[in-house]
């Protein structure tokens, strides 16, 4: 019998975050070193927003299709964190239910849902997560 698991079960304890005062190289720099594709954005520890690995494209694709330099010195003087994130993300509490996390990453907006106690990031939880935890299910549970 599988006993009902809540966000903090089987999130991504160690996440990493950035704040709007991170650099167009900061923000690449967390993606490729740590490799992962969404980085929650905070203000004085509290969530404003959430970036991904492709909103960081389009910000490239829009400087290339508007004729801008693709150097990382261009990219970095017109960056500002605030105009590529998502502002305001969908987070769950550390004390959501998975079948909650589920029905917001099942609706096919979101790849990533950041967990929080109270307003300060805890976590994150991923289609990857997800997976790891289905697949950790259908090998040791049956």
């Amino acid at each position: 019998m599988i006993h009902k698991r809540y966000a903090s079960d089987f999130m991504t304890g160690k996440v990493i975050v950035a704040t709007v005062h991170n650099t167009f190289e900061q923000v690449m720099e967390f993606f490729t070193h740590h490799k992962i594709q969404h980085l929650p954005i905070t203000r004085d520890n509290h969530l404003i927003g959430i970036i991904s690995i492709k909103d960081m494209l389009r910000y490239i694709d829009t400087a290339i299709a508007e004729g801008s330099p693709v150097s990382k010195e261009s990219l970095s003087a017109g960056f500002h964190i605030d105009q590529v994130m998502t502002p305001n993300p969908i987070a769950v509490q550390r004390t959501a239910s998975q079948k909650d996390v589920l029905e917001i990453l099942s609706s096919g907006k979101f790849q990533a849902v950041p967990v929080l106690d109270g307003n300060e990031v805890v976590g994150i939880i991923t289609n990857k997560d997800i997976t790891r935890l289905y697949h950790y299910d259908a090998t040791h549970l049956l």
